[in-house]
């Protein structure tokens, strides 16, 4: 799959089928339930120096109306990642919405993990909480009318940069399944 979902995620905690099925349906991201004691983690395989960007937004289920509606402004989302070797790259609390990033720098399976930090969430929410996450990486995370504007390029040197930035990211990728093939046959 091309676009926003370059890289192989896979779900740990979901039904593998099910979410396959949401990100092969959609190339801008997913969206899953959880309860407030839920952690769900997710795997990226990122290789190393690769900028990664999430956004993600929460919606709280409402008992009497039958339907997720926008967080309330106590709520919020503690996020955690992880490298191939375990150690925390990130580990940070954000509020109902927002956007995490971090630049992998060893190349591999990454585990990023979010859960809820309300332990009030059944008394509004019914224990339902409706995350929609969008995860960014490596050239997918540069925003290039801003570039241009900043930089004042026209657009053939825009192009021209987009360009550059996406064989630089398809190098990473293979230098990274290089590395990768040689530990699977070494």
């Amino acid at each position: 799959m091309a676009g926003v979902w370059a890289g192989r995620r896979r779900a740990m905690g979901l039904p593998a089928l099910l979410l396959l099925a949401l990100c092969a349906a959609s190339a801008r991201g997913l969206y899953f339930h959880i309860g407030e004691t839920e952690k769900r983690c997710f795997i990226e395989e990122i290789p190393d120096e690769t900028m990664v960007i999430g956004n993600y937004r929460t919606q709280m289920w409402d008992k009497q109306k039958e339907v997720f509606l926008p967080s309330t402004p106590g709520l919020g989302m503690h996020v955690e990642v992880k490298d191939p070797e375990g150690k925390v790259v990130l580990s940070r609390q954000y509020g109902s919405e927002g956007r995490f990033t971090f630049t992998s720098h060893t190349p591999g399976d990454h585990q990023i993990c979010l859960h809820s930090n309300s332990t009030r969430m059944a008394l509004f929410a019914g224990g339902r909480l409706r995350v929609h996450l969008d995860i960014q990486v490596g050239e997918h995370t540069n925003n290039y009318p801003e570039i241009a504007a900043k930089d004042k390029l026209t657009e053939l040197q825009l192009r021209a940069r987009q360009l550059l930035d996406q064989v630089e990211q398809i190098q990473k990728e293979q230098d990274y399944q290089r590395v990768r093939a040689c530990h699977v046959l070494g």
